[in-house]
């Protein structure tokens, strides 16, 4: 495959060393995230609480030492990150925000610090976006502070500053108010009609965020939030809305699916809650309105035909903890879809992607493909 042709659903975004001290008002910035040096390397402190030292083992042009200031500031441009691409032998990238930055901003009591922090992560990468719009694919930070200002930021993000993605770090009315009771709903209504996927990567009730790492065939620690997403009849309000499972690994999707199925048919009696459609199972909601990003994770390709080719796509995970495989994503995805038919091998590396994103004009799945997928059979 050309390089052009693999585009990475999830990579981690390397943030400017001083991206929010040159970005947030100045009564923030002395509390602001910046980075300091630690006896185990670089490492961002905010409000004096410093962090693990960033994840980043690689060597840049030029430098064969540690990574200092000037090296992040490179890989953060443009230029670095489109070195960082053709390094790995892929032609674009979704980016998503990771790592403990965010639990050290979001565990400040101070809602309009965060806020402002938040606004100047996405103000940074939307100008990095446009540098390359085909290439730079970015993920909005959605603010922790309350429903009012998550759908305003979310509503700028895409129509302002031309992010294509976001991603969650709790619910958007707040990490103790679940969607159920719908204080959520003008969040959701915004990502329907601004066709905006929503990704999740991380329990969404206010926990510290967990490494991306799932065992074999163990669902991710998120998954709870996706069944709430079905229950609380997200979907069945707004049909254009779309979530993505940031996670490695999609192969404990089936038996986790199927076993949720059982479960909800075995209780039809009892249970408090239901599904829009009567004629719909919990599996067919999981897979007609998310997708799945998979890794290295052999068991989720060859179950492909029951996620269909509109919900399973590749990610190298680059640059978001232990699991990268960075720079070898392209050999990693050579040896997994070994035997693979071209048609399938080119879903996963850059269709279901391209057009869950818009990427090169790429146009979105027609009903009747975001609904091809093998069905639950009743026996």
């Amino acid at each position: 495959m050309a390089n052009e042709h693999m585009i990475s659903a999830a990579s981690g975004v390397i943030e400017a060393p001083d991206l929010w001290e040159t970005r947030l008002p100045a009564k923030f910035k002395d509390a602001g995230p910046r980075l300091v040096d630690t006896d185990t390397g670089l490492a961002w402190s905010v409000e004096g609480r410093t962090g693990t030292a960033l994840p980043l083992d690689l060597t840049v042009p030029g430098n064969h030492g540690a990574i200092g200031r000037s090296d992040l500031a490179w890989l953060a441009s443009a230029a670095g990150r489109l070195w960082i691409q053709e390094r790995d032998q892929v032609g674009g990238e979704v980016l998503y925000a990771t790592g403990n930055v965010w639990d050290l901003i979001e565990a400040s009591e101070d809602d309009a610090f965060r806020l402002a922090c938040t606004q100047a992560y996405n103000d940074w990468l939307g100008e990095l976006c446009a540098a390359d719009p085909e290439r730079f694919i970015g993920a909005a930070k959605i603010p922790v502070t309350g429903i009012d200002d998550a759908t305003a930021e979310l509503k700028r993000a895409v129509d302002s500053l031309g992010l294509r993605a976001a991603m969650l770090d709790a619910w958007p009315a707040g990490a103790d108010t679940p969607p159920a009771v719908r204080e959520c709903e003008s969040f959701w209504e915004a990502a329907a009609s601004l066709r905006v996927p929503i990704g999740i990567h991380r329990p969404l009730n206010g926990d510290h965020e967990p490494n991306a790492a799932i065992g074999g065939g163990g669902a991710p620690e998120f998954y709870q939030e996706l069944t709430t997403i079905i229950y609380a009849n997200i979907p069945d309000r707004y049909p254009d809305i779309r979530f993505v499972s940031v996670s490695p690994g999609a192969g404990w999707a089936p038996p986790s699916f199927e076993a949720l199925n059982e479960s909800y048919m075995r209780t039809s009696a009892l249970r408090k809650v239901n599904l829009g459609d009567l004629d719909l199972l919990p599996s067919d909601y999981l897979r007609r309105f998310f997708t799945f990003v998979t890794q290295d994770d052999r068991t989720a390709l060859l179950n492909r035909d029951y996620f269909g080719d509109a919900h399973l796509m590749w990610g190298s995970f680059a640059f978001m903890g232990f699991d990268s495989f960075w720079p070898n994503t392209r050999q990693l995805f050579e040896r997994l879809t070994a035997g693979m038919d071209t048609g399938a091998r080119t879903a996963l590396a850059s269709t279901a992607v391209s057009r869950l994103y818009g990427i090169g004009g790429a146009k979105p799945f027609t009903e009747a493909e975001n609904n091809a997928y093998a069905r639950f059979a009743l026996i």
